[in-house]
């Protein structure tokens, strides 16, 4: 059999931040993702460029919103990754996605226990803003640039504070697995997760799970293990081979293999 040339986008990776963060940072992963691969921030109101705009307050928002933003691109091949509350919001817009009839190819998560998890840390959506800053500082859930800077950080915690409150509240309330792979990844030195909690997203799956521990703590997206180790997860899914003039039959990529009934992982 023949293997020709994937098309030039084969896949679409749609990045979803963390707790009041821009999606902007995320397309520095373009650099590192296989080639074919195309990143796409999504940028939700109250964030980033969207900062102006009012913040979301209810997770099922939020999702409609990233069905909206993704708009037509979710009729081809794509891949979710949220990282920390943006692994949540992947979560539940993979379900929402799954129901509609075009599910991600996978789920990528970092930084977050599964949702079946207890809450990693005590909740601080209520508290006045000087507590509520103290305790961000404490459980290493932001960049240290933002804490350095306490004027910018106080222009962000709106969207932090509204974030936060979804995560805080957030109640599973789903019986049936996914059917999708989900891929995990967190920081080893993470204070907001832990091993467990990181392996209890394979709870959430009918379909192959693999967990990545890598060296650091919460914010890990630039370094190169990190990078390494996205690279490779997405290169497992694989392009799709195109059909050959005067036919001649492509070969399956690994996926399409899967379905077949092999029980190699996507």
């Amino acid at each position: 059999m023949t293997q020709v040339s994937a098309p030039e986008t084969w896949l679409t990776l749609y990045c979803l931040p963390h707790a009041g963060g821009s999606a902007r940072p995320y397309g520095r992963l373009e650099a590192a993702v296989p080639q074919g691969v195309r990143v796409v921030p999504l940028e939700l109101p109250g964030h980033g460029r969207r900062l102006r705009e009012r913040p979301l307050g209810d997770i099922g928002q939020v999702v409609t919103e990233v069905i909206r933003l993704m708009g037509e691109g979710r009729g081809r091949p794509f891949a979710l990754f949220g990282h920390s509350f943006g692994a949540l919001v992947g979560y539940e817009a993979t379900r929402r996605l799954r129901r509609l009839g075009t599910p991600p190819e996978l789920l990528l998560v970092s930084g977050r226990n599964s949702p079946v998890w207890p809450l990693s840390h005590d909740p601080l959506h209520t508290l006045p803003n000087a507590s509520f800053t103290a305790g961000l500082r404490r459980m290493g859930g932001l960049p240290e640039a933002l804490l350095a800077e306490p004027a910018v950080l106080h222009v962000y915690l709106p969207s932090i504070r509204a974030d936060l409150r979804m995560v805080e509240t957030y109640a599973h309330a789903h019986s049936e697995p996914l059917d999708m792979p989900i891929a995990a990844f967190a920081g080893l030195q993470d204070r907001l997760t832990d091993p467990a909690g990181m392996e209890a997203w394979g709870e959430l799956t009918s379909r192959p799970f693999d967990l990545t521990l890598l060296p650091g703590g919460h914010f890990f997206l630039d370094e190169p293990e990190f990078r390494t180790a996205l690279a490779d997860r997405l290169g497992r899914i694989g392009p799709p081979a195109v059909a050959v003039p005067g036919g001649t039959t492509a070969e399956l990529p690994e996926d399409e293999i899967c379905r077949e009934g092999t029980s190699s992982p996507p």
